[in-house]
């Protein structure tokens, strides 16, 4: 069982970024935790105002909410199925709440896989950084974008060395952790071997340069989509992940060694699921419980949660919803600063469209959706 230390936190600034291999460095200081979950007005789901976004996509979304500006923007990436990666942005400030894009950037890295999205503190406002892997799972790619210009995404930098063959079997997963005084980027991938790939970015070198890959759980099988975070467990957090090998959810947790990460388990938590799934820790509970949204092999989506309160640490689920949609491929979960504490808020692709979806705050916890974003 994990130990019940709380994060603390820390953070960062941008240029360009390179690969190598190394090991950990232990580090200790965190970044001190800024709250996003602030009362506000309920979302409308549809406006006159809102307009129908250009698609089609594919593969994975990723989606967050700005923790600068006023009520912070909603950012969302997924990938072309020509080639390269759109860029949409929902403005916050307007009560209108329209979705604006696709920005599309990275057409010369050609078909793109999988992509994970954070902000971190480089730049005056924060950049966006993005991971991704090509069609066929032959390389790690890093884009990240100035905010201060639209249109300015800038890479890709190559995070591993170009293969001739495939060597990751589903999308990457990258959080910004409060490992190092400035916290470090960690990512982990599915690989076609069997288990995973982790790699962290040390943003405490001037350098920033990757390090990795380590492997792990590569007798734990083929996994084909994973989604990280990092919680309050243990000291300064660990890292939690739920993975999807076949038609099965699989949870691991990792806690820092000196060099690399100890990782634990494996534990099945739910089987008939299909697609990407996104994880969460949200503020509802005391500790803060895991929220887990996952497309279902039936059709629709099933969310999950997981009692953080309680000794046991029980997940709860399905609770399916969007069941009219039928195959959804991937999904992304954030909660964000609408609603008190705060609504999860959801976009998935279905068929190459974007949908979105939004759950109050309570009393009702009711799944709203689904608005469709696209073409």
């Amino acid at each position: 069982m994990q130990g019940k230390g709380r994060k603390k936190t820390n953070k960062q600034k941008e240029p360009s970024s390179t690969s190598v291999t190394g090991k950990r460095k232990p580090k200790k200081e965190r970044k001190p935790a800024k709250s996003e979950v602030t009362p506000s007005k309920p979302e409308n789901l549809r406006t006159d105002r809102e307009t129908t976004l250009m698609g089609p996509v594919s593969g994975n979304p990723s989606l967050l909410q700005r923790i600068d500006g006023n009520k912070g923007n909603f950012e969302l990436v997924v990938p072309m199925p020509e080639s390269g990666i759109a860029y949409y942005w929902r403005n916050n400030d307007d009560e209108m709440l329209p979705w604006n894009g696709p920005v599309k950037f990275g057409a010369d890295a050609g078909r793109v896989e999988g992509v994970s999205l954070i902000q971190g503190d480089f730049g005056e406002n924060g950049n966006l950084e993005l991971i991704a892997t090509d069609l066929g799972g032959r390389h790690l790619m890093h884009f990240w974008h100035d905010p201060a210009t639209p249109l300015g995404w800038y890479g890709p930098n190559q995070i591993s060395k170009r293969s001739l063959v495939p060597v990751f079997s589903g999308n990457p997963a990258m959080i910004w952790s409060n490992f190092g005084h400035r916290g470090n980027f960690d990512l982990v991938v599915p690989l076609v071997a069997g288990g995973f790939s982790h790699y962290w970015r040390d943003n405490d070198d001037p350098t920033l340069p990757w390090r990795g890959p380590f492997n792990f759980a590569t007798d734990s099988g083929i996994f084909d989509a994973v989604t990280m975070i990092q919680s309050n467990f243990g000291s300064p957090g660990n890292l939690e992940i739920v993975a999807r090998s076949g038609d099965r959810l699989v949870f691991f947790w990792g806690e820092p060694g000196e060099e690399e990460m100890k990782w634990h388990r494996p534990e099945v938590i739910a089987t008939g699921v299909c697609g990407t799934p996104s994880l969460i820790q949200s503020t509802f509970g005391n500790k803060g419980n895991f929220e887990l949204v996952v497309p279902l092999s039936s059709g629709g989506l099933g969310y999950y949660w997981r009692d953080n309160d309680d000794d046991h640490l029980h997940w709860y689920g399905p609770f399916m919803f969007g069941m009219s949609m039928g195959r959804v491929e991937g999904v992304s979960l954030i909660q964000s600063n609408f609603g008190d504490p705060g609504h999860l808020e959801l976009v998935a692709q279905v068929g190459g469209h974007l949908a979105f979806f939004w759950r109050d705050s309570g009393p009702d916890f009711k799944w709203n959706g689904p608005q469709y974003l696209t073409m």
